[in-house]
């Protein structure tokens, strides 16, 4: 079975991403209601007008049906597979939450008007979902490798690092999402400055957006420091968490530049779907560090 799990879980992890992408798109294009206030129909029907909205938001809906069910075959085999295995279970349990609760928020949100910070939780608890599917997959690909990558144990100060980090991460995600969902996104008209100063009038749309732009300028001196740290510590025998370390610190800075072109380029549509895509891997590979710095030597050789 395992020869097949590998795979379905790369596909899962893929069908994962494109429903965030479709999910930036749907609020990128204002096309929420393409469907009215019905669902799981589309204005009354099961197949939507050929209006752009309706067309959008249909196939955000189809394709997000469509990863519930790869995602739920995919933890099944896992869970069974891997039978009595804690982590697998949890990431499981977890992908499986997160892919139900947002979409229950996402078909409530059809239904019944929702506020802008209700709204930004949609895109959260997809990137929950998201991460949970991506862990799973990471311990499905790597785990033969993991005696090699895993030889030395974590500090538990570092433990604490990370963890803080992502609950930090995850907070500058849903600001991010509460400046698109509130109208904020050109509020700050040009890049890296504020409307033409260092520090704007912090009030409004446009103390939304700057307080964003310094969650995440914070972030990246975050992840810096924890680049040099696991430089320093992890670069022999936790290969794991010094490769991730060095991806999460490329990500968000293409993270932060990516969000410049949003400005520069006032909201295209690529330039738009290019933040979401980096903002959804970055976590991810955080998250992966969380989970990675839990793990030691004496685990891995009981997992084998």
């Amino acid at each position: 079975m395992e020869k097949w799990l590998k795979p379905l879980a790369v596909l899962a992890t893929l069908v994962m991403f494109i429903v965030m992408i479709a999910g930036s798109l749907v609020t990128k294009t204002d096309s929420g209601l393409g469907c009215g206030n019905d669902w799981p129909l589309c204005n009354g029907k099961w197949v939507p007008e050929y209006t752009l909205a309706s067309i959008i938001e249909y196939m955000h809906r189809l394709i997000t049906g469509v990863a519930g069910i790869v995602v739920v075959v995919f933890s099944v085999l896992c869970w069974r597979h891997y039978r009595g295995n804690q982590e697998v279970r949890n990431l499981a349990l977890f992908g499986l939450f997160f892919i139900v609760l947002e979409s229950i928020l996402g078909a409530s949100a059809v239904i019944w008007p929702q506020s802008s910070s209700v709204l930004a939780l949609h895109f959260g608890f997809s990137l929950l979902a998201f991460t949970g599917v991506f862990l799973l997959t990471g311990f499905v690909l790597q785990r033969d490798k993991m005696e090699s990558m895993v030889q030395d144990t974590a500090s538990t100060g570092f433990r604490n690092w990370m963890w803080a980090v992502a609950a930090y991460t995850y907070g500058v995600v849903y600001l991010g999402a509460y400046v698109r969902h509130t109208g904020s996104s050109m509020a700050c008209s040009d890049w890296p400055l504020c409307q033409g100063q260092l520090i704007p009038q912090l009030s409004g749309q446009t103390g939304i957006h700057f307080a964003h732009r310094l969650g995440a300028l914070l972030l990246v001196f975050l992840l810096l420091g924890t680049m040099i740290y696991a430089m320093r510590h992890f670069k022999e025998k936790r290969r794991d968490l010094y490769g991730a370390s060095i991806l999460a610190f490329v990500l968000v800075i293409l993270q932060v530049f990516s969000g410049g072109f949003v400005v520069l380029f006032q909201l295209h549509l690529y330039a738009t779907l290019l933040h979401s895509m980096i903002i959804t891997i970055l976590f991810g590979v955080i998250s992966y560090m969380c989970l990675q710095s839990h793990k030691s030597p004496q685990a891995g050789k009981l997992r084998r």
